[in-house]
């Protein structure tokens, strides 16, 4: 009697699904045990898929219509994340000459290679977008009805064309650095110096899109919106993060992690509320505080009632996390960071002792931070495979989550500010009270206490 045949499938379908949360590599394993097996779990072997390259694209497609041919109809895929970083991805990427000596000492010739090497490479790279359009469409129709969450993952040395897309069920989306896959301002982006390509300007036949289409709402069922500001983009988040307004209008928790200056008056125009008369400055210590160096933060002046309504009235939670100025950053442009952290601390504020006349969401401001280039790639890959066993992930308001590197986190969560704190400029934490121990003092503590 076949193992499969002692439990009824409904089980052997849970079980798999349970299983197959890494991503791919269970669901291949279990294609290759046996037929039975393979028949078995044809339905849920494909609930979770890792794809990171365009030709791990098209052998996805490969697959799905292989399954359609042996069971009739394709397999559902519930959560799906695209890797598309320099290292994992077959996207042409620029080459840069290890250094300037080895182009030509004449300007004219080394001028002339420059000007080749970018032909060469933008030719490669029309072909990789026209084939990324062709099949990540073809990709993202198939799994339209069942997809649940959607994980974008991409570089600033790879960038994306704006594809075909309507996801109907899709209900949790995360972006890293861009959301050019998605959402293009009709008017011309600017060209930064040494990353734009054709897919900057070029639309490669893709409809803008629009929630008055022939579709309707490219994401009428999306709940939760997560955006990483990585990089300066072709088109600033305070630009295309409103247009989301209108590609999915059913949108409840929005975070922004790494934002930037203009995160606050974003987060004003979405909520409905009011700017301050007065902006607010960072702060500045006066002189009989000077010695003690005691920090105070001035009040702003309350905000004037008149207002336009929300751009986006469904919002409910908003959790914001700054980006912290480096230690080397001038005084002047670590206390202009600090500033715009306390904008939007006033903009909680607001929502917080708003009437019923004012916003319903609720805004969350994290502590400020500053993260290696390879921190967010590992920790979506993560949190995207905890919201698939019904953990968190992102949107628990734990500071023990906001962890400094790879996920071991040793701070403890913000202590309640009953006065303003003595702030350090350029870390953006609380006082502290008593310097760290070298390592050379730890050493000896430890040994004094074994001695004893």
């Amino acid at each position: 009697m076949n193992i499969l045949d002692r439990l009824p499938y409904d089980l052997w379908h849970i079980i798999f699904q349970l299983a197959c949360t890494d991503g791919g590599r269970t669901g291949c394993a279990l294609a290759l045990a046996s037929k039975a097996c393979r028949r078995a779990s044809s339905s849920a072997r494909l609930h979770s898929v890792h794809i990171h390259s365009l030709r791990n694209v098209r052998g996805f497609l490969i697959c799905m219509e292989r399954i359609r041919r042996s069971t009739g109809e394709y397999p559902p895929v519930h959560h799906l994340l695209f890797s598309f970083l320099p290292e994992t991805c077959d996207a042409p990427v620029r080459a840069w000459r290890t250094n300037w000596t080895d182009y030509a000492r004449n300007e004219r010739a080394m001028l002339m290679q420059l000007v080749n090497e970018h032909r060469e490479w933008n030719t490669r790279k029309i072909a990789w977008n026209r084939g990324f359009v062709h099949h990540v469409s073809a990709l993202l129709a198939r799994v339209a009805g069942t997809l649940h969450t959607l994980v974008v993952l991409q570089s600033r040395d790879v960038r994306l064309p704006l594809v075909h897309c309507r996801l109907p069920a899709l209900r949790e989306l995360t972006l890293l650095g861009d959301d050019r896959m998605f959402v293009r301002v009709p008017r011309p982006g600017v060209l930064v110096p040494r990353e734009g390509d054709d897919s900057d300007f070029a639309l490669y036949d893709v409809p803008l899109p629009s929630a008055d289409g022939p579709g309707g709402v490219p994401f009428p069922a999306l709940r939760r919106l997560h955006v990483v500001y990585a990089w300066s983009k072709l088109h600033p988040w305070e630009e295309t993060l409103p247009r989301w307004a209108a590609l999915a209008p059913a949108v409840t928790h929005l975070r922004i992690s790494q934002g930037s200056a203009q995160v606050a008056q974003t987060i004003r125009d979405m909520l409905g509320l009011p700017p301050p008369l007065v902006p607010p400055s960072p702060p500045t210590s006066n002189r009989n505080a000077a010695d003690d160096g005691d920090v105070t933060v001035p009040e702003s002046t309350p905000a004037s009632p008149a207002v336009a309504g929300p751009t986006y009235p469904s919002l409910r939670l908003v959790i914001v996390q700054l980006s912290r100025a480096p230690k080397w950053t001038s005084s002047v442009t670590a206390a202009a960071v600090l500033a715009q952290r306390c904008e939007v601390e006033q903009v909680a504020e607001a929502c917080a002792h708003a009437d019923g006349g004012a916003s319903q969401a609720w805004v969350s401001v994290l502590r400020s931070r500053r993260y290696d280039d390879e921190y967010w790639p590992r920790r979506l890959l993560r949190e995207w495979r905890e919201r698939m066993s019904g953990g968190g992930g992102c949107w628990t308001e734990d500071e023990y989550d906001e962890d400094e590197r790879w996920g071991v986190s040793e701070i403890g969560p913000l202590p309640k500010r009953e006065r303003p704190l003595t702030l350090d400029l350029r870390s953006d934490g609380p006082e502290r009270t008593k310097a760290a121990k070298k390592w050379w003092q730890a050493v000896f503590s430890l040994r004094k206490r074994r001695a004893l």
